[in-house]
C-alpha cells in the first residue's frame, strides 16, 4: 500500500495583514503517489465504461467546457468507487488513507461521516478543462483528482482571492498514479490536451455532511 513518502502541501497564505480591509487567507493543496494499482488497466476499464455512462442523461459541465459527449457532464450520475472490479477497490481504501493523512499532519480529528461522490474523465486531443470549482457552500470539504493515463500535460491551481490580476497559480505535472487533495473553493483548470492518447482521470468531491443529492458513497 502507498505509505505517502512523497507527501507534500502547497499552500497560498497571505502575508500579515496591516489594515483592517486587507484580505487575510490560508489555502491547501497537498499531492503524493499512488504505487500500488495498475493504472494500465484501469484505464483500459474506464474506457471500456465510456459507452454505457455516455447513456446515461446528460447533467451538467461544471463550467469545465467539455461537451455532451464527454462523461465529465454525467459526473452526478455514476460513481466509480460503485464499479466492481479490484483496482477500484484499492483506489477507495487509498483515497480514505490519504485522507485520513492529511488530517493526522494537521492533529485534526477523523469524521464520523465522511461521503464521496467520484467520477471519470475522458480527455481527447484539442480538449481542455477550463477553470471551475467544485463547493463554496457552507459544507465545502475537499476535492481530489488522480491520474490515470496522461501524457505531458498538468492542472493548474488558482489562489482563489488572487485569479483576476497577475493570478497566483500552482502547477502540478500530471503523471501516472499521483493523486491530488485540494479545497473544494481552489479554482482549477488543465492544459489543451495534445496527444493522440486518451488523458485518464479520476475525480472526486468529499464531504463529511450527508449529501441531499448526487451520488455519493458514504466512507466512514
Amino acid at each position: 500500500m502507498s505509505n505517502f513518502k512523497t507527501f507534500r502541501f502547497i499552500r497560498f497564505k497571505s502575508k500579515p495583514k496591516k489594515t483592517f480591509f486587507a484580505p487575510e487567507y490560508e489555502y491547501y493543496l497537498f499531492e503524493s503517489f499512488i504505487d500500488h494499482i495498475d493504472f494500465k488497466d484501469m484505464a483500459k476499464f474506464i474506457l471500456n465504461k465510456e459507452k454505457d455512462i455516455l447513456k446515461l442523461p446528460y447533467s451538467r459541465d461544471g463550467y469545465t467546457g467539455l461537451g455532451k459527449k464527454s462523461i465529465t457532464t454525467r459526473f452526478n450520475k455514476f460513481n466509480v468507487l460503485k464499479w466492481k472490479n479490484k483496482n477500484i477497490k484499492l483506489l477507495k481504501n487509498t483515497i480514505l488513507k490519504f485522507h485520513h493523512y492529511i488530517l493526522q499532519h494537521f492533529k485534526q480529528p477523523i469524521p464520523k461521516e465522511l461521503y464521496i461522490q467520484c467520477w471519470a474523465n475522458i480527455m481527447r486531443k484539442g480538449e481542455q478543462i477550463k477553470p471551475h470549482l467544485h463547493d463554496i457552500s457552507p459544507t465545502g470539504y475537499l476535492g481530489g483528482h488522480i491520474c490515470v493515463q496522461c501524457d505531458n500535460t498538468s492542472t493548474y491551481y488558482i489562489n482563489p482571492i488572487n485569479q483576476i490580476n497577475d493570478p497566483e497559480t500552482h502547477s502540478c505535472e500530471n503523471k501516472v498514479g499521483k493523486i491530488t487533495l485540494f479545497q473544494s473553493n481552489i479554482p482549477h483548470y488543465t492544459d489543451i490536451h495534445k496527444s493522440n492518447n486518451e488523458r485518464i482521470t479520476i475525480a472526486f468531491d468529499l464531504q463529511i455532511h450527508k449529501p441531499t443529492k448526487d451520488n455519493y458513497l458514504r466512507l466512514i
